[in-house]
């Protein structure tokens, strides 16, 4: 599902960029490691890297219950569903090597940085109904909600440090919220037909 949500995204947005960049069936956006392999960004040259990089548990909505009523009328027990917040991170490498170049492709990564704001201000709730591609993606993810988070200066550091690598231009998103539910039934009861009171104190 994790994996399936962040397709999702970079197909939504690379979807917006070929409208911005005048193209057709560009991929602009593509799911990737942050960090270098051997010395070298896994984000292609002049492309957006879309990188998971944390994962959280939302606590706030935490369903409590553990007995659910089935179709049947049916009770069942089973563990409540398991919700998550995703921080998925934009990041543009366009930086070519050439020394004449690097100028105008630092100043390509921003724009296309910038395309990605704009397109999740426009839009940052995501359901079956307005984005009919996620249906067709995974028919388990009902909504995808998309917000803006920021680094502080010295989170900002310790996670360029803690990868190994230089600052890319980049922009931070919380994804929420992922739902997991197995639905795995630990026990069951027989419906409840009828109500009855005892008058006889017993």
């Amino acid at each position: 599902m994790i994996n399936t949500t962040l397709d999702f995204l970079a197909q939504e947005v690379n979807a917006f960029l070929d409208i911005k960049n005048g193209i057709s069936g560009g991929e602009k956006v593509v799911v990737s490691n942050v960090a270098k392999v051997n010395g070298d960004w896994a984000i292609p040259t002049n492309h957006l890297g879309l990188s998971l990089i944390n994962i959280e548990e939302e606590k706030v909505f935490k369903e409590q219950k553990t007995t659910f009523i089935n179709a049947d009328g049916i009770a069942e027990t089973y563990n409540p569903e398991l919700k998550l917040n995703l921080y998925i991170l934009f990041s543009a490498n366009y930086i070519s090597g050439d020394a004449d170049q690097d100028g105008l492709d630092y100043l390509e990564g921003l724009k296309q940085i910038s395309y990605i704001i704009s397109f999740f201000q426009q839009k940052n709730v995501f359901t079956q109904s307005n984005s009919p591609l996620l249906a067709s993606i995974d028919s388990n993810i009902s909504r995808v909600i998309v917000e803006l988070y920021s680094f502080t200066f010295d989170q900002l550091n310790n996670f360029w440090s803690a990868i190994g690598a230089k600052y890319l231009p980049s922009v931070l998103y919380k994804v929420r919220m992922v739902s997991f539910q197995e639905r795995k039934v630990d026990g069951q009861s027989p419906a409840i037909v009828t109500i009855g009171v005892n008058t006889g104190g017993m």
